[in-house]
């Protein structure tokens, strides 16, 4: 099985350099796509956005197959701003200058930032956003913890606005242009709900960095599995302290769904074979040095040529 994993993951890594640009271009069509979809459904807030939101989708998605990553994540800045903008130009102006703020402070260092701050409200969608801290993690290193804090603020503001949006076609108009900003800003900071997946987030993040820079076998694969515990403890304790009343079934089918989607990136990012480690010992004039070296597990896809031969049934004539 391992052996068969192994050679399904080098073919896809020779496919995937051999024809890397068209690859890529395909992949950020279809990530794009899923992303306007997921937004515009999630989000119905402008008319006209709704109405046209299929040709939409399909007029955009694959534009950004063709525009550098920064200009993809403008575009869904953009986007997300004017339908945000039917509910209340002043909400939408606020949620515009909590991106541009975030992305002068930090996001303009590392396009790593806005990826994370983006997958996190994404995911949320899908109850598969605790993914987003844990590999994170496995690659990058604790400067993008404020990215995922910052992820979830988004979430939640996201959150607000709709909640917001539904309470308003209900309501009186009072003619408060501050009203919407009001309230969005309350619901914001008086959520314990939200502080507690952003300290759960960075305290994932930690653990698992932490762990993966070990010297101990199956350092990543422990460190994975601490993670996904660490949000669930984070969750659940943060439940049972501020009685937030978090759905625990919801609760444990995503963490495992991030569990797997972890375990899948880990093994597509290094395979290690334990079994033939090596503990190496050698000196220079000035230090002594111990060495353990880890082989990464791989195997060589061979190529296969085929010849066909056919008789020649002229020759037998004459």
């Amino acid at each position: 099985m391992m052996m068969a994993l192994l050679v399904f993951k080098t073919k896809c890594k020779d496919f995937f350099d051999k024809h890397y640009t068209v690859v890529r271009g395909i992949l950020k069509i279809i990530v794009s796509a899923i992303v306007f979809a997921v937004m515009l459904s999630d989000f119905p807030f402008h008319p006209i956005l709704q109405q046209y939101k299929l040709p939409l989708v399909m007029i955009v998605a694959p534009i950004c197959g063709f525009i550098p990553d920064l200009a993809v994540m403008c575009l869904v800045a953009l986007m997300m701003t004017i339908d945000i903008s039917a509910v209340s130009i002043v909400v939408a102006f606020g949620f515009f200058a909590v991106l541009a703020i975030y992305f002068l402070l930090f996001g303009r260092y590392t396009k790593s930032q806005s990826y994370l701050v983006l997958l996190i409200p994404l995911l949320g969608a899908f109850e598969i956003s605790y993914s987003v801290p844990i590999i994170a993690a496995l690659f990058l290193t604790p400067a993008m913890i404020p990215a995922c804090v910052v992820g979830v603020f988004v979430q939640y503001l996201l959150v607000a606005i709709r909640e917001y949006y539904i309470v308003s076609q209900t309501a009186v108009d009072t003619g408060n242009t501050m009203e919407g900003l009001q309230y969005i800003f309350s619901y914001v900071m008086t959520n314990k709900e939200m502080l507690i997946y952003m300290v759960t987030y960075a305290l994932a993040f930690s653990l698992v960095y932490i762990i993966r820079k070990r010297k101990f076998n199956y350092a990543s694969h422990i460190a994975i599995l601490v993670g996904v515990l660490t949000c669930m403890a984070g969750v659940i304790l943060g439940d049972s302290i501020w009685s937030v009343q978090a759905d625990v079934a919801r609760l444990f089918w995503g963490l495992a769904i991030s569990a797997v989607i972890a375990y899948v990136v880990q093994f597509f990012r290094m395979s290690l074979d334990y079994m033939g480690v090596r503990n190496l010992q050698f000196e220079d004039d000035e230090y002594f040095y111990y060495v353990k070296a880890v082989p990464k597990m791989k195997v060589t896809v061979s190529e296969k040529t085929v010849t066909k031969i056919e008789e020649d049934i002229n020759s037998d004539i004459d």
